[in-house]
C-alpha cells in the first residue's frame, strides 16, 4: 500500500522503487509507506514494519519481507529525501496460554515544519530495530538487515539535516514453562540515527544523535538472545553555517557510531531473573551552547530464587568505534571520538537468595556554558563495577580493554581543553585493561584501572585532574569491587 497526499500547486512529490517480497509456505505479508502532509508542511515515514502475534495457544508466521524505496519532496519551501533498503521478518508460538509478540522495522522520517514570523524546524530520523516480549511457553523471533536514510533542507537557507544506518538486529526469546517471562523491556534493540535544526525568535539551535543499543530480560523458566550491529552516522548544519557544506566534515553537529553489540540471558526457575543491556551513543548539540558526549556501557544481572542449576547473564559491546562534534562561531568546537576493542559485563547466580551484577562504561563528555563568562567542563571515565551477595555461590566481572583510545577536547580562540586516554594502540605500549570480579564463596575480589597513558592539558589557565579510585570488600554485603580512571578539566575567559 502506498499513499500519497499532495497540493500540486505547492509541490512534488516522487516515489522511486516499490516492494520484492518474498518467501516460502503459506503465509501473509504485510508492509506500508506513507507520506502525510499537513498544512503545508512535509512530513514523510518510509520503510517496512513485520509484526506478529498471538494470543494463548496458536502461532504467527508469514514470509519475511524485502523491499527498497526512495523518495524526495520539494515542498513549502522544504526539500525532502529518505529511503531504505532491507529485510525484516517476525514469528511466534505459543504451547500454553498466554501471549506474545514481536515486530522488526527499517525505515526513515523526514520533517520539515513551518513555525511562524519565518521560523522553521527540520528533523530526521533514522531506525533498525527488533523489539517483543513472551508471556507463556512458546518462542518469539525478529530479524532485520538492511539501510535506510534521511535528509532535509529549507530551501534559501544553509540549513540542512541528514543521516545514515545500516547493519542488522535480531531477538531470540524463549519460554520453557507457562510462566515464563522474556521480552526487550519495551526497548527497541537495534540502530538509530536522528538529526535537527531549527530556527525561531530566540535563537537557533541543532543536534545530532547516533546510538546502537541491545536489551533484554527474563523472569522464570525463560531465554532471550539479542544483538545489533552496523553504523549509525548523521548530521546538521544551521542558518549560521556559512560555506560550502562537507558531510562529516563542516556541520554544525555530527555523530557516528559503529560496533557489534549484543546480550544472552536465561533463568531456569520460578522467580529467577536476568537483564542484560549494551549501548553505544554519540551525541552533539547546539543549543545554543556547545555539547558533545559518547561511549559504551554494558550491564548485567541475575538473581536466583530456586534451586536451579544456574541463572546466566552476559552482554557485550565489541570492536566500538563513536565520535560526535559540535562547533559555533570564534572558533568555538567541542569533540568526542575513540575505540574500545571491547566492553563486556557478566554476573551468573548458583544458588537461591544469591544477586550477582555488573556494569562497565567509557563515557567522554564535554560543554561551553556562557553567563557573563564562557567556560568549558570536560570529563572522561573509564569505569568498572561488580557485586554480589556475600557468602554466596555466584559470580560477577567486568571488563573494558585490551586495546582502545579516547579524544576529548573543548576549543575556541581564547583556550585550549583536551583528555585522551590510549592502551595497547602503539607497539610496545601497555594494554588499557580496566576490569572488576568478585566471587564471594572463595572469597575473591578483584580489580584493575590500567591504562597506557591518560593525559588532561588545559591551556592558557585551566584546572586538570587524573585520579583511578578504586575499592574493593568482601565484609560488606554484597561484596563490591570497583575502580576508575577520571580525567577532567575546566577553564573560562
Amino acid at each position: 500500500m502506498a499513499i500519497l497526499l499532495t497540493d500540486q500547486a505547492m509541490g512534488e512529490a516522487v516515489v522511486n522503487g516499490g516492494w520484492s517480497i518474498t518467501g516460502n509456505g503459506d503465509g501473509s505479508s504485510r508492509g506500508a509507506n506513507e507520506v502525510c502532509f499537513t498544512t503545508g508542511d512535509p512530513s514523510a515515514t518510509l520503510g517496512i514494519t513485520h509484526s506478529s502475534s498471538v494470543y494463548g495457544p496458536g502461532g504467527d508466521f508469514s514470509p519475511a519481507l524485502t523491499g527498497s524505496q526512495s523518495l524526495e519532496i520539494t515542498l513549502a519551501g522544504f526539500k525532502i529525501s529518505l529511503g531504505y533498503d532491507g529485510t525484516v521478518s517476525s514469528s511466534v508460538s505459543l504451547d500454553s496460554q498466554g501471549s506474545a509478540s514481536s515486530s522488526a522495522y527499517v525505515g526513515a522520517t523526514a520533517a520539515g515544519i513551518s513555525t511562524g514570523n519565518g521560523a522553521y524546524d527540520i528533523f530526521g530520523a533514522a531506525d533498525l530495530s527488533t523489539e517483543g516480549y513472551l508471556n507463556g511457553k512458546g518462542a518469539v523471533e525478529a530479524f532485520t538487515k538492511g539501510s535506510s536514510n534521511y535528509t532535509v533542507a529549507k530551501i534559501g537557507t544553509q540549513s540542512e539535516v541528514w543521516g545514515d544506518i545500516s547493519g542488522e538486529s535480531s531477538l531470540k526469546l524463549q519460554g520453557l514453562a507457562s510462566n515464563a517471562l522474556a521480552g526487550t523491556g519495551g526497548s527497541k534493540n537495534g540502530l538509530h540515527t536522528d538529526s535537527r535544526a531549527t530556527s525561531a525568535i530566540n535563537g537557533v539551535t541543532s543536534s545530532s544523535t547516533s546510538q546502537i543499543t541491545s536489551y533484554a530480560s527474563v523472569i522464570n523458566n525463560a531465554r532471550a538472545n539479542v544483538s545489533s550491529s552496523g553504523t549509525g552516522i548523521g548530521g546538521a548544519w544551521d542558518s549560521t553555517f556559512i560555506g560550502t557544506k562537507s558531510r562529516l566534515g563542516n556541520e554544525n553537529v555530527s555523530s557516528r557510531v559503529t560496533g557489534e553489540l549484543g546480550g544472552y540471558t536465561e533463568a531456569n526457575g520460578n522467580l529467577d531473573a536476568g537483564d542484560v543491556s549494551a549501548v553505544l551513543n554519540a551525541r552533539a548539540s547546539r543549543n545554543p551552547e556547545l555539547s558533545v558526549s559518547g561511549g559504551p556501557a554494558t550491564y548485567a544481572s541475575s538473581y536466583q530464587s530456586s534451586g536451579a542449576s544456574r541463572t546466566y547473564s552476559e552482554t557485550w559491546a565489541n570492536k566500538a568505534i563513536w565520535g560526535s562534534v559540535a562547533k559555533s562561531g570564534r572558533n568555538r568546537m567541542a569533540l568526542e571520538w575513540g575505540n574500545i576493542s571491547k566492553v563486556a559485563s557478566g554476573a551468573i547466580s548458583f544458588v537461591p537468595d544469591a544477586g550477582a551484577t555488573s556494569f562497565s562504561k567509557v563515557l567522554m563528555d564535554t560543554n561551553f556554558t556562557s553567563q557573563g563568562i564562557t567556560r568549558a567542563r570536560g570529563n572522561m571515565v573509564l569505569s568498572t563495577f561488580a557485586e554480589v551477595t556475600k557468602n554466596k555461590n555466584a559470580v560477577a566481572g567486568t571488563v573494558i580493554g585490551r586495546q582502545g583510545e579516547g579524544y576529548l577536547a573543548a576549543n575556541d580562540d581564547l583556550m585550549t581543553n583536551i583528555a585522551t586516554f590510549t592502551g595497547g594502540i602503539i607497539a610496545g605500549q601497555q594494554d588499557l585493561f580496566h576490569f572488576s570480579y568478585v566471587k564471594p564463596i572463595v572469597p575473591e575480589v578483584s580489580t584493575y584501572n590500567i591504562v597506557g597513558r591518560a593525559t588532561v592539558n588545559s591551556k592558557p589557565r585551566g584546572s586538570e585532574l587524573i585520579i583511578q579510585p578504586y575499592f574493593v570488600s568482601t565484609e560488606l554485603d554484597p561484596n563490591i569491587a570497583w575502580s576508575r580512571t577520571e580525567g577532567a578539566y575546566n577553564q573560562s575567559h
